[in-house]
């Protein structure tokens, strides 16, 4: 069958979401609106999932500084009973010191 033959206009699309394209006399289409409509939705999808990427992204990123002050509050709690344990350590080998003089100088 010959383009001019075909019906002038010719639907694409899904829905309510169509679009229509004019098929003037020598048989081929505009392709004006077609591509604009491309274009269009072109700029949605790239706009859309970066833009839900992007919340995910600020989502994660916050979340990971949470895990990041979580992990250096335990760090720090960790460096603090390090320090508590040297600490209590260092009194009884003092104290462990002295007993042991204490009986050296008794036994005499």
């Amino acid at each position: 069958m010959s383009p001019s033959k075909l019906d002038s206009t010719a639907s694409y699309g899904n829905g309510d979401a169509s679009v229509s394209c004019s098929q003037p006399e020598n048989g081929f289409v505009d392709s004006l609106p077609l591509i604009q409509s491309e274009k269009a939705v072109q700029e949605l999808l790239q706009q859309t999932p970066v833009q839900g990427t992007d919340e995910h992204l600020i989502e994660f990123s916050e979340a990971l500084r949470t895990v990041a002050k979580a992990l250096r509050r335990v760090v720090e709690g960790e460096a603090a009973a390090q320090a508590k344990a040297a600490e209590w350590k260092r009194r009884y080998e003092l104290e462990r010191t002295r007993n042991l003089q204490m009986e050296r100088r008794g036994s005499y």
